[in-house]
């Protein structure tokens, strides 16, 4: 719906929303992206008077969740002003999903979920929270360049489609299977090799049931013909699931911690 409204910032010239549903939409977009960006920037100007003597990682995460937030303010008017071009929905895109990993990170450390581990973890633990937040990188990835190569990019045939559906899809169909194989290797060895904390465990098993969820979802998709609600739902929930993914990650590169042993 990005060409509901074809200029920016204003919507067809107007600083009221247009009375149909593609500009409707947009306008809201709007609407609702400055008030998230005043809520960020105002989050970092807060963690710059509270936290920025005590934990200066913390103030940067809030910073840059501050600088990321409004720069897709301009960002979302380019990808308007170049006709919704893929390249810039993708970069719209994957610049609030950093954000959303950023803060991810700032709750799992501000609410005392990071730590914990019973006895002496392995050394390769934070290497397979990397290689897991990587691999969930990949899938939304590929996800959304098969999302540019589909049927949604706009619906008037003028935007152009970043690659091959087929091919695309054949990718990310891949991509996400692997991913799905790698959860399962992990939670088997979570399982057996190491006593891992409840808030890892929790994650660990809301992932499995975002995956699964989103496995379902992408084949009704596919089978259904792509329609919109479906493809709003599969984006949906994969954003939850590279959320979830980044947690665990966190959790499993914060266990160097407390590789020394037990507190």
């Amino acid at each position: 719906s990005g060409m509901g409204c074809p200029d920016w910032p204003l919507c067809n010239g107007r600083p009221t929303p247009p009375i149909h549903f593609h500009g409707l939409i947009e306008f809201s977009n709007r609407v609702l992206a400055l008030l998230v960006i005043v809520i960020a920037v105002l989050f970092a100007v807060t963690a710059f008077r509270s936290v920025r003597r005590t934990s200066r990682w913390l103030w940067r995460g809030a910073l840059w969740i501050g600088i990321l937030t409004f720069a897709q303010g301009p960002l979302g008017g380019v990808t308007v002003l170049v006709g919704l071009h893929p390249i810039a929905v993708m970069s719209h895109f994957l610049l609030a999903i950093v954000v959303l990993l950023i803060a991810v990170v700032l709750v799992l450390e501000t609410r005392g979920l990071v730590g914990g581990w019973e006895r002496p973890v392995p050394g390769w633990l934070p290497w397979a929270g990397i290689g897991i937040a990587a691999w969930a990188w990949l899938t939304i990835v590929s996800g959304g360049v098969a999302t540019m190569s589909g049927t949604h990019p706009g619906a008037d045939g003028r935007v152009p489609r970043l690659w091959n559906l087929l091919d695309a899809v054949y990718v990310h169909v891949r991509v996400a299977a692997s991913f799905v194989v790698a959860i399962a290797l992990l939670l088997l060895v979570l399982a057996r090799a190491v006593r891992a904390p409840r808030p890892v465990i929790v994650v660990a098993w809301a992932l499995v049931a975002t995956v699964t969820t989103q496995v379902v979802i992408g084949e009704w998709q596919w089978r259904t013909q792509l329609p919109w609600y479906l493809t709003l739902a599969h984006v949906s929930v994969g954003s939850l699931g590279i959320a979830l993914a980044g947690a665990l990650g966190w959790l499993l590169v914060a266990s160097r911690r407390d590789a020394a042993g037990p507190r």
